[in-house]
């Protein structure tokens, strides 16, 4: 009888174990506008459409053993007609870097499928052929799927994501005081801004990338991480059951 219950009580500490969830922030910079998902769930999304360029902090459960799905729509702003900016003058780029307490960090590891583009002929930006941009540059829009954040999504046949350097890209607007937090300000490390072939007219771009969540899940500011915690509870609740079974 006491084999069955301790057979019993191993099944149910794995399960939680295997299960439990972990603490982990980041921070997230788009130019100019991004939407964040986690193993299928909205996490966070950019609290700015256009400017200043302003980074976001995120925080969020994940899971602690398996994988943990990151997914991103990133959008440079422009129109969606022209895939211009500023009043149909001028083509805009794009750019999105992020890092996460896992050791997640952005780089040509990621999946990203473009979604829209244009202007497809920057012909229509030549204003001694054109009266007007807005009358003749047209963006291309690609089809996707629904559920391209979900877990079980597959992106096999996306392309590679592809860095590009803070000079390239830039960091745009720097927000003022009561705007955000300045992302020059932070200690991206390893991380690597991303996008598709062409900064200036790839305009809203779908990333994905499914990370370790057995890598590095700690705390940001040199405490215990919940990971830890749970995982002592557990044990703590183990050893105290099998006391109790054998005394």
């Amino acid at each position: 009888m006491m084999t069955y219950q301790l057979a019993s009580l191993l099944l149910v500490v794995f399960f939680l174990w295997s299960t439990s969830a972990a603490s982990i922030s980041g921070y997230i910079y788009a130019d100019n506008y991004f939407e964040f998902y986690v193993n299928g769930q909205l996490t966070a999304t950019d609290p700015v459409l256009f400017i200043p360029h302003q980074a976001v902090q995120v925080s969020f459960e994940g899971r602690d053993n398996g994988t943990n799905v990151y997914a991103i729509l990133a959008k440079d702003f422009s129109d969606n007609v022209t895939g211009l900016e500023y009043d149909n003058t001028q083509m805009g780029d794009g750019g999105l870097i992020a890092t996460f307490s896992d050791g997640t960090v952005t780089s040509s590891a990621w999946k990203c499928k473009t979604i829209m583009y244009g202007p497809v002929n920057t012909s229509c930006l030549d204003t001694t052929l054109h009266t007007s941009p807005f009358d003749t540059c047209r963006v291309t829009y690609y089809n996707y799927s629904a559920n391209w954040y979900d877990r079980d999504f597959d992106d096999t046949v996306w392309p590679a994501a592809v860095e590009y350097t803070a000079d390239v890209v830039g960091w745009g607007r720097t927000p003022g005081a009561n705007e955000g937090i300045n992302p020059r300000t932070i200690t991206w490390g390893a991380a690597k801004f991303i996008w598709r072939e062409d900064l200036l007219r790839d305009n809203t771009i779908l990333c994905r990338y499914t990370a370790s969540a057995n890598s590095t899940v700690g705390p940001t500011d040199g405490g215990t991480s919940t990971s830890c915690v749970n995982k002592l509870s557990l044990l703590l609740i183990f050893l105290l059951s099998f006391i109790r079974l054998v005394v």
